[in-house]
């Protein structure tokens, strides 16, 4: 199995805020902006993170990831922890 090229590699981005926060009450407009940057933000910067070094993996040689083994990112039938 081949490593996965970098360019295929899917790239997820910040979606627009949903709303308008000027029109909301009871909050900041300055304060739903900076959370919506820092908080929703930094779990997009994570998760390409973790795309890219899923991506860059050889599962023959990595057959670990973190503590998570890599069969259960397979899809097997023994692909759930244990009591779910």
């Amino acid at each position: 199995m081949s490593r996965t090229n970098k360019a295929s590699i899917m790239i997820y981005e910040m979606k627009p805020l949903g709303v308008d926060p000027g029109k909301l009450t009871g909050l900041s407009e300055k304060l739903i902006v900076s959370h919506y940057e820092n908080n929703y933000g930094g779990a997009m910067k994570r998760l390409n993170a973790i795309a890219a070094e899923l991506a860059s993996l050889d599962p023959a040689i990595a057959p670990v990831l973190g503590a998570i083994p890599m069969t259960w990112m397979a899809g097997s039938p023994r692909s759930t922890p244990a009591g779910r």
